[in-house]
């Protein structure tokens, strides 16, 4: 099996580092993508501000790979028709035109038992963990051919999706108990 270096095919560049408060803007046209969305698959809250405060390169491409920085690590990759951009808590990935690896199994393998451990063996010690864009590129992707990437990478989505729908019979049936309780003490 065959490893290369994150670095040697793609550009990782941190998110915008924001100064203050990121505050909604119903009329904005640039969406903020946060730790937060990408963890919960795009479940919270997208904040919108308006287009021109922040530099253009900081715009995603469509097939970039989000990976969030601190605390727990997940990957997404970015196929969305609006225009974003994350913030420093996410690391931006740009694979290279011709790279050899496809976002959704960088993402995949990001995410991966065996990313994560690879991850992990990265971080220094510290409370929060926390990864560097040095660390990140140093990481170690194994390469297989891209239909053994895509097929992996199918399967690997159909189980987030039901994983997925599970999590949200889980809180709907919660919500129905405690409905039904409250019914039956409020009489």
């Amino acid at each position: 099996m065959k490893y290369e270096k994150l670095n040697s095919f793609a550009e990782i560049k941190s998110g915008y580092a924001f100064r203050s408060a990121i505050l909604d803007d119903l009329d904005g046209r640039l969406t903020v993508i946060q730790p937060k969305n990408i963890i919960s698959g795009g479940d919270n809250k997208l904040i919108h501000m308006k287009s021109g405060t922040v530099p253009d390169h900081h715009i995603i491409d469509r097939g970039s790979v989000l990976v969030t920085n601190r605390g727990t690590f997940c990957a997404r990759v970015f196929n969305e028709r609006f225009k974003a951009i994350t913030t420093s808590g996410v690391f931006v990935v740009r694979l290279d035109p011709g790279a050899d690896v496809t976002p959704e199994y960088l993402a995949m393998y990001i995410n991966s038992e065996q990313g994560q451990r690879q991850i992990a063996s990265k971080q220094e010690s510290m409370t929060v963990p926390a990864l560097t864009v040095r660390q990140m590129q140093e990481l170690e992707i194994p390469i297989i051919p891209k239909e053994k990437q895509d097929l992996l990478s199918r399967v690997f989505n159909a189980s987030q999706r039901c994983k997925d729908v599970l999590s949200e019979l889980q809180k709907q049936n919660k919500s129905l108990m405690n409905q039904i309780l409250k019914g039956a003490i409020d009489g």
